[in-house]
């Protein structure tokens, strides 16, 4: 493993599926002759070209396609210890129940994925909670968090990130005084 970089790796990866050197710097957040760089040092450490430049475009070398099919595998479960490791020591693994009233939106399984992705020694699961009692699953520790809807005044609840800024409505009756009213 002596002389082997990963920024390089990440580097050849991410030039890997842009197949141009500009892109693969906005994504690295790098300088394009930074990626330039990490490419030559990588090439140089194999001793051979992976990947083919031109000023037009950008191919890997029968051996860049080779070393590519090797070496994502490898990065991704690397990657996947990594990770792993990570929220093991900040305690996010095991099961992780998610309390919701209605229906499970798009914003909320987009969340659960987004979560599931970057701690994947935890399982996320959802929980539907009656629309009477937003805080009794909470309470009765059947739930570890809850999505519910604002205003929340509890004060044995703590309320964490506002989860979606969608606007509420309120119905009332035809007849009911307030129908009257402007809207603001």
């Amino acid at each position: 493993m002596a002389g082997l970089d990963i920024r390089e790796l990440e580097c050849f990866l991410v030039l890997s599926e842009e197949l141009h050197f500009g892109r693969a710097a906005e994504r690295l957040y790098v300088s394009q002759s930074r990626v330039s760089q990490l490419l030559r040092n990588l090439e140089r450490r194999i001793g051979a070209r992976l990947l083919e430049r031109t000023s037009r475009r950008a191919r890997l070398t029968p051996l860049g396609e080779r070393f590519l099919a090797e070496l994502r595998p490898a990065y991704e479960a690397l990657y996947g210890a990594f990770e792993s490791a990570r929220g093991a020591a900040r305690g996010v693994d095991g099961v992780l129940r998610i309390g919701f009233q209605g229906a499970a939106d798009e914003r909320v399984t987009a969340a659960i994925a987004a979560f599931r992705e970057r701690h994947p020694g935890c399982e996320p699961t959802t929980v539907e909670i009656p629309l009477a009692d937003p805080f009794g699953a909470v309470r009765a520790g059947e739930v570890d968090a809850a999505i519910v809807c604002l205003p929340v005044a509890e004060p044995d609840l703590v309320l964490g990130p506002v989860f979606s800024k969608q606007p509420q409505t309120v119905v009332v009756p035809a007849r009911h005084p307030f129908a009257g009213r402007d809207h603001h």
